[in-house]
């Protein structure tokens, strides 16, 4: 047994290396496309103003630096003014902090090194608490799994907190569980030594607290970690212990906000004058007109937050429902091992310490629901739900102890069947998160009515918020079948479809739809059958050669969101697609096109 698990944790050791040596020696500039997709423009930057500045503030010569390195524009500066006048990243810098010492090493792909020996981290624990119940085999193929038959491990490739996050949630679990969980502990020091003396011993559980007072400071909502950690000691009536988790929990969460405090004047780093710089227009101090009240930004504030974020309440039920099921965040098809460990966990005999990971997991998924109900997977440029990651190790802890091959083998299956085009090319999958969603059998899926501002899909600029010819009504497309407008006229207020494939849509108005028309222009074929469906209603019109046609719904009801976020789920398809220019001698379309449209909306009352 042990020789076997010594195998194992060998073969740790080897993935670490080849991790380690991926890190070291990637063109990571040309793997990213010189471009910083999501938020990791922000936190390369604040790690390079740490590492050559020794601070957080934005300056020029940050903005300089990046441009030495990345041939693409900065996307999404986070920037927060201070009294002073002095402008600071406006994102926690614990990542950063501890990126730095490698980034002055290895430059960039410091990132990836840190992020190997995270790894590293990562598998030994879940091995070490996995072998404990379970032959070695096993043992490996449940961490392994854990990460690598979910999207989790796309995060390790990304330049930003995610999968640090993970490793913290990881970390504390680990430091307070292992103890509670071995069934030899009684010898387990003489056996495994000074480290697993300390594994063994209350120094861990504080350790762990210490933890997470950085996982807090990195993320806010896992402040949910301290639950089960306090509640376990209290009901074992330790007193004098769980004053001491508290204290060494709130010294370390106090001080890294005192810090921020004390360098912008904030102790909350998202909190006061806070904006967002896309580069529309230049960036805070490129010139010497642009300053962080002339830039074009996107004003992020926190004042005010829940006021904004107020929705009917059929918007929360629906995002637990998406949560689980959506279409681009749902963790069944993204984090399936994690639907198979609460399967188990309510399938077999349950201990206290399951059951308090259990109410933490969701506590933690209804504070996201709650308070991000427009954004709770982490915005557009995600990949599935990426503040999923510091829940997803809860799940790891939850499962039983006894580690089972069929829940293996089906979590690698739906894997397979779901998510491998994404693991195969993680990379391309960051740069377009909304790919893999276009093609069967996640297609198929519900698609998140409540992330409309903030679907995958936006991060393709075609596609979203297209305007229609009408005030407060915007079309957001959900899939590849149509062509981005040109400057026809035609295509002013238009949209073609491509062939004979079903272009898919949301439509935003600001007002409930008395009635709504769909024009049609038909593409060369003599005859075709264009189908078109809206809110649930579904009609045809036949069109001959370039004939025009219409069809008008009167829909009963919209996805009411608040009294003024109203969404329609459509889509148009026609039965035969036309390439004009290799059908006819005079045509220069060289598109494969299926049919136009355009909609005319009568709005049951035009806001002011």
């Amino acid at each position: 047994m042990l020789a076997e698990k010594r195998t194992y944790r060998v073969v740790i050791l080897f993935i670490f290396v080849f991790a380690l040596g991926a890190a070291l020696f990637s063109n990571l500039q040309a793997l990213q496309r010189n471009f910083l997709f999501a938020d990791e423009a922000v936190y390369f930057m604040m790690t390079d103003s740490l590492v050559q500045d020794g601070d957080i503030e934005y300056s020029r010569n940050d903005l300089i630096r990046y441009y030495r390195v990345f041939n693409t524009d900065p996307k999404g500066i986070f920037l927060k003014k201070a009294k002073d006048g002095k402008l600071y990243y406006a994102k926690s810098w614990a990542y950063s902090l501890f990126t730095a010492p490698l980034y002055r090493i290895f430059g960039i792909n410091g990132f990836l090194v840190f992020h190997s020996i995270l790894l590293g981290m990562i598998l030994l624990m879940g091995f070490a608490f996995a072998s404990s119940a379970n032959q070695g085999a096993l043992a490996f193929l449940s961490v392994i799994t854990f990460l690598f038959s979910s999207v989790a491990a796309v995060y390790f490739l990304w330049l930003q907190p995610d999968f640090f996050n993970l490793f913290l949630v990881f970390a504390v679990l680990f430091l307070w569980l292992y103890k509670r969980t071995r069934g030899d502990a009684g010898d387990g020091a003489a056996a495994w030594g000074r480290l697993k003396a300390f594994l063994l011993s209350d120094a861990s559980d504080y350790l762990a607290c210490g933890l997470a007072g950085l996982a807090v400071f990195s993320k806010l909502p896992n402040l949910a970690l301290m639950g089960p950690l306090v509640l376990y000691t209290l009901i074992e009536k330790r007193w004098l212990k769980a004053a001491l988790k508290i204290t060494i929990f709130l010294a370390v969460a106090i001080s890294l906000f005192g810090i921020n405090q004390w360098i912008t004047g904030e102790w909350n780093y998202q909190g006061g004058d806070r904006k967002t710089f896309y580069g529309h227009g230049g960036y805070p101090l490129e010139k010497e007109h642009l300053t962080f009240e002339t830039a074009q930004a996107g004003v992020m504030s926190s004042e005010g937050y829940f006021q904004r974020h107020l929705y009917y309440p059929r918007v929360y039920i629906s995002n637990l429902f998406y949560y689980f099921f959506g279409r681009f965040t749902g963790i069944t098809w993204y984090f399936f091992p994690a639907i198979m460990a609460l399967i188990l966990f309510f399938a077999r005999r349950k201990r206290l310490y399951q059951w308090l990971l259990f109410i933490t997991l969701v506590g933690e998924i209804l504070i996201f629901i709650v308070l991000m109900p427009d954004n709770y997977a982490g915005g557009g440029g995600a990949v599935a739900n990426r503040y999923f990651l510091s829940i997803y190790p809860l799940f790891f802890f939850l499962a039983p102890r006894k580690v089972e091959l069929k829940p293996i083998v089906l979590s690698w299956i739906v894997a397979a069947v779901f998510i491998s085009q994404i693991l195969i090319n993680p990379l391309s999958h960051s740069h377009f998160p909304y790919t893999h969603a276009k093609r069967l059998p996640l297609k198929l899926m519900p698609v998140e009515l409540t992330l409309i501002n903030n679907l995958p899909t936006n991060a393709h600029p075609p596609a979203q918020r297209q305007t229609v010819g009408i005030k407060y009504a915007w079309l957001y497309f959900l899939d590849d079948n149509f062509h981005a407008r040109t400057t026809s006229e035609l295509e002013e207020n238009g949209f073609w479809t491509r062939g004979p494939h079903r272009a898919e849509m949301l439509l935003k108005t600001f007002y409930p739809i008395k009635q709504i028309t769909f024009r049609f222009l038909n593409n060369p074929r003599l005859s075709n059958t264009i189908t078109v469906s809206f809110a649930g209603e579904k009609k045809q019109v036949s069109l001959g050669y370039k004939e025009w046609g219409s069809v008008t719904f009167t829909p009963r009801k919209a996805y009411r969101m608040n009294d003024w976020i109203h969404l329609y789920k459509l889509s148009v398809q026609a039965s035969k697609g036309s390439i004009p220019h290799l059908e006819k001698e005079d045509e220069d379309e060289r598109r494969y096109l299926g049919v136009w449209f355009e909609v005319d909306i009568v709005p049951v009352y035009m806001p002011d």
